[in-house]
């Protein structure tokens, strides 16, 4: 286990120095933005214990890379992969609960430590198979197997919705279209096999527009519900809801790029964490978008020239 732990330093430290930052500068710049990101989300919203538990459950989401999990279980007994997993989850997540502790938000870190934990857990798989009708068959993947894994989730976040309604809190309900907006981006968390990619007969460029055409497209239809439930309710809901969907359409960009932009290896920590840090500072998918979109042209030529 210490030795897994060393490894995984030895890569972070390539990563940062491949990235073209000396690990020292880069450890330090990662605090102070972290500091900043944190002092200004606290500063433009109420909702920001909230924002900030998902960012970091989001980062520690992205430890579950399915082709680690195998390498842990292939190398290491179930009760060490099982002990990895809830350290690296909860590493992930330590500096998001000082930042909570800081501004006194003492359940929000202690439910986010445990979920954390919970989600170093595999999925038990059930013998029971049914077939969730959805509008996204003519393209799968992502949409149609990620709309059927989190069909539970998406209720519950209705639920909340019906609660907000109920008790007229626009901003609760601002936040459950913007969960949604969430749980899209994490259909595009696993990467396909490279035939899957190849049967496109497209060019890089069109292929990756194709896929964010689809997605944008796909996102719009499963939002769409919620949207206006929020429009019928609450009169004044329009404008901030504009701008989480033109925000959900730009993450989504983001991070479909993102995900081809390291394709067919998953994404590094450098990038990942930055992903992370562009929830609480949107300006910086100016940066991330057009750094994706040549990194996954370079790395698509080879499969789709």
């Amino acid at each position: 286990m210490k030795e897994y732990f060393l490894l995984q330093y030895t890569i972070l430290q390539r990563q940062l120095i491949e990235f073209g930052i000396k690990p020292v500068f880069g450890y330090l710049l990662g605090t102070v933005v972290f500091t900043g990101l944190t002092v200004y989300l606290w500063s433009v919203t109420t909702f920001a214990p909230y924002l900030y538990a998902l960012m970091g459950l989001s980062v520690a989401g992205m430890m579950a890379d399915p082709g680690k999990v195998v390498f842990l279980r292939q190398h290491f007994p179930h009760q060490i992969t099982l002990r990895i997993r809830m350290v690296e989850n909860l590493m992930a997540v330590t500096p998001f609960v000082i930042g909570l502790l800081c501004y006194q938000a003492w359940w929000i870190a202690a439910g986010m430590v445990g979920l954390a934990g919970v989600l170093a857990f595999p999925m038990r798989q059930t013998s029971v198979s049914m077939a969730i009708p959805t509008p996204f068959g003519r393209y799968p993947f992502e949409f149609l197997t990620g709309f059927r894994k989190n069909v539970l989730i998406l209720l519950l976040v209705g639920g909340v919705l019906v609660m907000a309604i109920r008790y007229d809190n626009l901003n609760l309900a601002l936040f459950t279209c913007a969960v949604v907006w969430l749980i899209a981006l994490t259909f595009y968390a696993t990467s396909e096999p490279a035939y899957v990619v190849w049967v496109h007969h497209l060019g890089p460029a069109g292929f990756l527009w194709h896929k964010i055409k689809v997605a944008v497209v796909y996102a719009t239809l499963m939002m769409l519900p919620y949207g206006l439930a929020t429009i019928l309710f609450f009169q004044n809901a329009i404008l901030p809801l504009v701008l989480i969907w033109i925000l959900g359409w730009l993450y989504l960009a983001t991070v479909i790029l993102g995900k081809y932009a390291f394709y067919p290896s998953s994404m590094s920590v450098p990038q990942g964490i930055l992903m992370a840090l562009s929830f609480g500072f949107p300006p910086l998918l100016l940066v991330l978008i057009p750094y994706f979109y040549r990194q996954s042209l370079r790395r698509l030529q080879p499969i789709l020239a």
